[in-house]
């Protein structure tokens, strides 16, 4: 929305729901390293504030790649 409220563009919302956040930080996470090199994984998790967690991180990341 802009500054007097009117609509200037969407999200693709079709996958929208409550889940784990950590499919999202998996990806997020991952897309860092291709981005910007290897290193901001932490940094990325430092500012969101939490803990990095391997097993979800992996977890998640297999169903991204095995797709829908």
């Amino acid at each position: 929305m802009d500054n007097h409220g009117d609509f200037v563009g969407h999200v693709d919302l079709s996958s929208l729901g409550v889940a784990d956040r950590w499919a999202d930080l998996a990806v997020a996470t991952w897309s860092t390293v291709w981005n910007y090199g290897p290193g901001w994984e932490e940094v990325l998790l430092e500012a969101y504030g939490v803990e990095p967690d391997p097993v979800r991180t992996r977890h998640h990341r297999l169903l991204w790649e095995l797709g829908p």
